[in-house]
């Protein structure tokens, strides 16, 4: 269980006289990104939060496994909206700079297949057509077409749908047509099949 204190610059408004503000509670089912993010955010507002989880530690999907001096990441290796993490931060009334220090990689990771074969990605969109390239020539149109499909689907989906409060029934229906149109159905790999051909491109 984590408890994430209200941030001090916010208060829960005036006590009446004589008696101890009662700060509002909210509890929070999960310490993964979206759980400690909201736990932020209700902090910042001025509640007492609690945070559970079925883990020991924090993290969910981000979290981290120990072993013999090795450690393993459960889920993402890379920060690629860092945004996110600073608009938080600001929230709390600090610059993620003053507590994390952040820093390019490139490459991004490097993927092995079992045919002895190698696929590294970087954030470099010249180096990536020349790695795809060099593993299948064949698939670099279809990479480029998958390319520019993940760049619409991320205006819709994430600057378009991610910004939108979902109240009512009735705000999903201006965008029906866009997710219907990008088929929003259908899995990452199922769309990147669509495009490329070579096995290892559509597992990377």
């Amino acid at each position: 269980m984590l408890t994430v204190p209200r941030a001090p610059f916010e208060t829960a408004g005036p006590a009446p006289r004589g008696r101890t503000p009662q700060k509002p509670h909210a509890v929070v089912i999960g310490a993964g990104f979206g759980g400690l993010a909201a736990a932020i955010r209700l902090g910042a507002r001025g509640y007492r939060v609690t945070v559970l989880d079925r883990l020991d530690s924090p993290g969910g999907r981000g979290t981290a496994y120990r072993q013999d001096g090795f450690t393993f990441d459960a889920g993402p290796t890379i920060i690629t909206a860092p945004h996110l993490f600073e608009e938080l931060w600001q929230l709390c009334g600090r610059e993620m700079a003053e507590d994390v220090d952040l820093r390019a990689l490139d490459p991004f990771y490097v993927m092995r297949f079992d045919d002895g074969s190698h696929f590294t990605c970087r954030s470099d969109p010249e180096a990536m057509r020349a790695e795809i390239a060099r593993l299948s020539p064949d698939d670099l149109k279809g990479y480029e077409r998958f390319m520019a499909q993940s760049a619409e689907r991320y205006r819709i989906g994430f600057d378009g749908l991610g910004q939108t409060t979902f109240s009512r029934l009735t705000d999903m229906v201006p965008w029906l047509y866009d997710v219907a149109r990008l088929r929003a159905d259908r899995s990452v790999h199922t769309a990147a099949a669509s495009c490329v051909r070579d096995p290892r491109l559509r597992a990377a």
